[in-house]
């Protein structure tokens, strides 16, 4: 296997391709658009973000997906391979005593409105009380489709200093998922080589609403789209089932991080016990068991009007 291809892709991305048929075509494509920099209108999006999505392990060495608010230039570029980000506004349940230079660590820029994102995976390069460096091991665009778009506003409940609470999956938070369009998840695969595929992932599940499902375990069953034929997340979760889902509420302005052991559910048997409510066939289905569920109360600095 040649070195472009192992700098794309780990051992569980491939074996999920392998799977799924997309191998062949991966092999090609995927040293031509995962890149080692970021193209000029990348850094452009970046700049102009008041909000990111990162998926990091915090000091306990959990996975953990969340995000970093600010206003349009919180985060600046000042090459191709670097990113400075402020980090002092979050979801409150981030600071950057839970990062270390030489972290990896995963970051997705979203405009709602017009449907784009990118995704990045870096290492810390440097950090202070304010702010992190970071340095571009891979770059790359995701598709727009299944982007639902939203129009966010400053929320004035936002409270920097709201601090989480450990809560049960409760009839109110099963309606917020099932009633949800999109939701976050922040996967990892390291072992311990320093390859750019390495470290932590984020990336965003989005249909319509409805198209997350709970069964009467309690499980979270979310039907895998048809997307790039990457399989990042999947990849990651194959090697590590333990993950970390974001949700949140833009109605009220809360967040709900739900740590969770994951499974990727592919034979057509298992496919037809479960009841996925979406009119479009998948491959594959994604089953998430709850370990733990925190609520960030008014922890979103935007809201949807």
């Amino acid at each position: 296997m040649n070195k472009l291809v192992v700098n794309s892709w780990h051992q569980g991305e491939l074996s999920v391709q392998k799977r799924a048929g997309t191998a062949q075509k991966m092999a090609e494509i995927g040293p031509k658009f995962i890149r080692e920099f970021m193209p000029q209108q990348h850094r452009d999006f970046f700049q102009s973000l008041s909000m990111i999505y990162i998926g990091y392990s915090d000091s306990k060495s959990e996975t953990r997906a969340s995000l970093l608010f600010g206003e349009p230039g919180f985060i600046t570029s000042s090459s191709e391979t670097t990113l400075q980000i402020n980090t002092q506004y979050s979801l409150n349940d981030f600071n950057n005593n839970h990062l270390n230079v030489g972290d990896r660590i995963g970051l997705l820029g979203i405009e709602f409105i017009s449907k784009r994102r990118n995704r990045l995976n870096v290492i810390i390069t440097d950090i202070n009380q304010k702010n992190i460096q970071v340095k571009v091991l891979q770059s790359y665009g995701n598709c727009p489709k299944y982007i639902q778009p939203k129009i966010l506003v400053t929320n004035p409940h936002y409270d920097t200093k709201s601090t989480s609470s450990t809560v049960s999956l409760t009839q109110n938070i099963q309606e917020l998922i099932i009633n949800a369009d999109a939701f976050f998840i922040a996967s990892r695969f390291d072992d311990g080589q320093a390859l750019n595929n390495r470290g932590v992932d984020i990336s965003h599940r989005g249909g319509v609403a409805g198209f997350i499902t709970i069964n009467e375990k309690g499980q979270l069953l979310v039907p895998d789209y048809v997307g790039n034929g990457f399989f990042n997340t999947l990849g990651n979760l194959l090697e590590n089932p333990i993950a970390s889902l974001l949700f949140c509420d833009w109605q009220q302005g809360h967040a709900y991080q739900i740590t969770v052991s994951s499974e990727i559910l592919w034979s057509e048997q298992r496919l037809q016990s479960i009841q996925v409510n979406t009119q479009q066939k998948t491959a594959r289905t994604l089953c998430f068991t709850p370990i733990k569920i925190e609520k960030l109360t008014d922890s979103l600095e935007y809201r949807v009007i």
